[in-house]
């Protein structure tokens, strides 16, 4: 391996890869169709004035499929908010305008259909029965299709702020309604598990720090937008009920299930 890890996430190891450049290594249990689709993504948003980071070339190293990206510098906007949580407020409301001027951009064609892909990942949804997917289904169908462009995993661990704000990490993007994926940076921020373990007093600093960038995020991005909370509100349900799937926390699973079910409830009872 050329040069040193410099980090790692859940799906991927980033190395140093000769000057200006890095390489994004893809575990083992990430298909290679997911690494090609991040890699023409990434192509279409640069393309179009998005600050994210160029990929350079697409590769096989060891067995595993990587992309090398134009090697940039910051820090993330999820690492500045814990040191200095003082300042949150102004961190929701960059990221709600970092967010919008994406979705102002057209959606790449053939790069993914937002309702298509939540359609398939609600079907493969652990938890839920299947009675319960077939609501959630029911409910996805009534939403309005969209053309706009959407990250599909916005949050602030995937901007990097330094001398310029950059936007990463773009596997999930596709085409699709904004509403939608406003709705996934809402589930993101507002549910999450608390370390196994933390005291009472770091719980409920947790859930207010939860709460402030939840709301300043969605007042400052309805403002920008014009649109409505309850346009993005819709979204939740069938957003939640995809986000099963993923590698988090089974207590964060759980909490989803509940609100997922406290959903259908309220739907059923009108």
């Amino acid at each position: 391996m050329q040069g040193k890890k410099v980090g790692e996430g859940r799906t991927a190891e980033v190395w140093e890869h000769g000057t200006g450049a890095i390489l994004k290594l893809y575990r083992d249990n990430i298909p290679g169709h997911h690494v090609e689709h991040e890699y023409e993504i990434s192509k279409y948003v640069h393309g179009h004035n998005v600050q994210t980071p160029q990929p350079m070339e697409l590769i096989t190293s060891e067995g595993r499929k990587g992309i090398v990206f134009q090697q940039i510098h910051g820090r993330s906007m999820l690492k500045l908010i814990s040191e200095k949580p003082w300042r949150l407020g102004g961190y929701a409301r960059r990221m709600a305008a970092l967010h919008y001027k994406l979705h102002k951009l057209e959606g790449p064609e053939g790069l993914g259909r937002q309702k298509e892909a939540l359609h398939k990942t609600i079907i493969a949804a652990p938890m839920l029965t299947l009675e319960e997917k077939t609501a959630v289904l029911g409910e996805l169908e009534k939403l309005p299709e969209g053309e706009r462009l959407l990250h599909g995993d916005f949050h602030p661990d995937n901007v990097l702020m330094g001398e310029q704000v950059w936007v990463i990490d773009w596997m999930t993007g596709m085409s699709g309604n904004p509403a939608g994926d406003a709705a996934r940076t809402v589930v993101m921020l507002s549910m999450g598990a608390v370390p196994p373990g933390a005291s009472w007093l770091t719980r409920v600093l947790l859930a207010f720090m939860r709460q402030r960038l939840t709301k300043g995020y969605i007042r400052e991005y309805l403002r920008l937008s014009g649109g409505s909370y309850a346009e993005i509100n819709a979204w939740v349900l069938p957003v939640a009920a995809a986000r099963l799937v993923e590698g988090i926390p089974t207590a964060e699973k759980e909490q989803l299930v509940r609100e997922i079910r406290r959903r259908l409830s309220s739907i059923s009872t009108l």
